[in-house]
């Protein structure tokens, strides 16, 4: 689900950096008069593409989300049967980290949403901005987590 939604925001991302600014750039805008610049330069055709990679977006965080969890959950069940009880409460904890930075990224798209319908003010530049750090970190360690998790529950002869 993750890779099919994320190849299928492509064109639409594409599409908002040739009319002036990529997705990035309106994610971490920041400020009013940023996003409305923003807005201006991509103008209809680039409004257009920037709503189709949100509703895009919605089940590619979903995905992605999911993801990290059962990939925690598997180094969590791996290290109950391998009798690491530190590593499973890590991994249990840690579990969370997926859907964390899916509700983050979604609190994002919903910012960004709200900018595109024509509420460019604050705080929904802010909010947006200050999401791509939580949502990095929160990926970032769910998925060096479980990277490492995987071969710290592998069981002899695997």
């Amino acid at each position: 689900m993750t890779l099919v939604f994320g190849a299928a925001m492509l064109p639409a991302m594409q599409t908002m950096a040739d009319h002036g600014a990529s997705v990035l750039a309106f994610e971490s805008a920041g400020s009013v008069s940023r996003s409305q610049e923003i807005l201006t330069d991509w103008g209809d055709a680039g409004k257009a593409a920037a709503w189709w990679q949100l509703a895009l977006d919605v089940p590619f965080l979903i995905g992605y989300g999911l993801l990290l969890a059962g990939a925690c959950a598997a180094v969590a069940r791996r290290a109950r049967e391998s009798g690491k009880p530190r590593l499973e409460r890590a991994a249990r904890a840690i579990v969370w980290f997926g859907p964390l930075a899916a509700a983050a990224d979604l609190l994002q798209n919903i910012s960004l949403a709200l900018i595109l319908g024509g509420d460019v003010t604050q705080p929904w530049p802010r909010i947006s901005a200050v999401t791509i750090p939580v949502i990095a970190g929160f990926v970032l360690s769910a998925a060096l987590f479980a990277l490492g998790g995987a071969p710290a529950t592998r069981r002899r002869g695997e």
